[in-house]
């Protein structure tokens, strides 16, 4: 019987939360199929993690979020992001075809700690493993842990425990319980095709264990108080008699405040104002030495700040002329890289797909190409449109952010295409297509460059303006 140490747990949050405001991990599952805007997950009971948030709310609010995917509750997942964890750190990652899988195979990927599911990109322990530009779009497979996968397209993947998977001898496998996890989900025990049966005896059918479930109750039991002894009643008397002494003293010190308009704490000080009476005020002598005291600090600081002004003056002609000269320094070696860089422009370089293009500030990778017919509600004039998936990585980080400007289409007879800027509304949330704004120092982003193009065109160049490369995309 597979326990809670050998399974996947499954965590919803938002991007940008909070670790205080994050939700518990929920689990284990055995298995977690992620398709299009649904989760199928097959599981043996719900656990909560109970080092990570110690509060009751905070594990009912994790139940309810599993609630509102499963379709329970209304309202929906109010979380988009998920995070699947396994205590072993043995999760393996399978990409396929739910319904059916078409070449070419992708093998296993793993064993990984952490899996991050968002929108657009799925990330492997802070690793970019897949891609998408719309959320029907299939996923597009990266480099980033196993090479010669880049650019493969896949519409759905599954995740598992390799502990859970590899069960001790002689003890038979788990029936399979799949629970789908989403708002349109209906429940089914059907799992994805994962290969060959394996051969063996045929195995006697071991029945699930029965999980008592817990009741969190908000209030704790009620307790009887205890009988007090005398030593209690006596120290609770001597408690309540030095409270009426500090009581006492602060109405005294009220009622000199209000009687002499002024508090008691300023005869503590040297200068002592002439309205205090003299049963507040320190002894003449003290007075008289606290006064002096404090004349000379006075003239100790003034003395010391008519010095330094002096030596400033005295040295004015050195100082400027030493600032003049760091600030000729500083403009010349800021102008020199500029105009170096501007006269000597990289030579032109042809790259293939996936392959890795560097320059001092950025690195290019062209992934993958769709050619959709239709984009938000502007229709095309060349009868479609050329989507090409770009991941980039900064490497400078004084570097200004990259634009669509940079790349260029360039068709079998020389002619160029503009990529559509950044205002075009092939960009926007209706059309699902983001061209990012941030970039993080050394991690890959995501970008969509769209091109006016027809979907029947072939031989068909990418030209990168920056790096001076082109890139020859596959024809249709």
């Amino acid at each position: 019987m597979i326990t809670a140490e050998t399974g996947v747990y499954l965590q919803f949050f938002n991007e940008g939360e909070s670790f205080d405001a994050e939700l518990p991990p929920i689990g284990p599952f055995e298995l977690l199929i992620i398709r299009h805007n649904r989760i199928i997950g097959d599981r043996e009971h719900i656990e909560h993690d109970m080092l990570g948030a110690g509060s009751v709310e905070r594990w009912l609010e994790a139940e309810l979020e599993l609630r509102r995917a499963l379709g329970d509750e209304p309202g929906g997942v109010k979380r988009a992001h998920m995070r699947i964890r396994a205590p072993r750190g043995d999760i393996i990652v399978r990409f396929y075809d739910y319904g059916g899988d078409e070449p070419p195979k992708v093998p296993e990927l793993g064993p990984f700690y952490s899996i991050t599911v968002g929108k657009r990109e799925v990330r492997a322990d802070d690793k970019l493993i897949a891609i998408r530009s719309t959320d029907m779009s299939a996923w597009t497979l990266t480099d980033a842990v196993r090479p010669g996968i880049a650019g493969i397209n896949k519409a759905d993947f599954s995740l598992f425990s390799l502990s859970a998977r590899d069960l001790r001898p002689g003890t038979p496998p788990p029936a399979p319980a799949a629970t789908p996890i989403g708002p349109s989900s209906v429940a089914t025990r059907t799992a994805p095709p994962s290969g060959p049966a394996r051969e063996g005896p045929p195995k006697e059918f071991v029945e699930r264990r029965t999980v008592q479930r817990e009741i969190y109750v908000a209030r704790p039991d009620p307790r009887h108080d205890e009988t007090l002894t005398p030593a209690d009643v006596n120290l609770i008397l001597r408690v309540d008699k030095l409270k009426q002494q500090e009581l006492a003293e602060q109405l005294m010190i009220e009622r000199l405040r209000k009687e002499q308009h002024v508090s008691p704490e300023t005869a503590l000080h040297s200068e002592a104002l002439a309205s205090v009476p003299m049963r507040f005020q320190p002894p003449v002598k003290e007075r008289e030495a606290a006064e002096a005291a404090a004349a000379e600090e006075e003239e100790a600081e003034q003395s010391l700040s008519e010095r330094i002004l002096g030596t400033l003056w005295a040295g004015r002609l050195f100082i400027v002329t030493g600032l003049l000269i760091l600030a000729a320094i500083s403009a010349y070696s800021y102008l020199k890289p500029r105009a170096a860089a501007g006269n000597e422009p990289p030579p032109l370089k042809v790259a293939a797909m996936g392959e890795k293009i560097t320059t001092s500030n950025w690195q290019y990778t062209v992934v993958s190409v769709e050619r959709p017919v239709r984009i938000g509600t502007t229709p095309a004039t060349t009868g479609g449109y050329l989507i090409v998936h770009v991941t980039i990585s900064r490497k400078d980080p004084d570097a200004p952010p990259p634009d669509p400007g940079d790349f260029v289409l360039i068709d079998a007879s020389g002619a160029r295409t503009l990529a559509f800027s950044t205002t075009s509304n092939v960009y926007g949330p209706s059309t699902g297509i983001n061209w990012p704004t941030r970039y993080a120092l050394n991690a890959f982003t995501q970008n969509n460059v769209v091109f006016d193009a027809s979907p029947s065109a072939r031989g068909l160049l990418l030209l990168i303006k920056p790096a001076n490369v082109e890139v020859r995309l596959p024809d249709p």
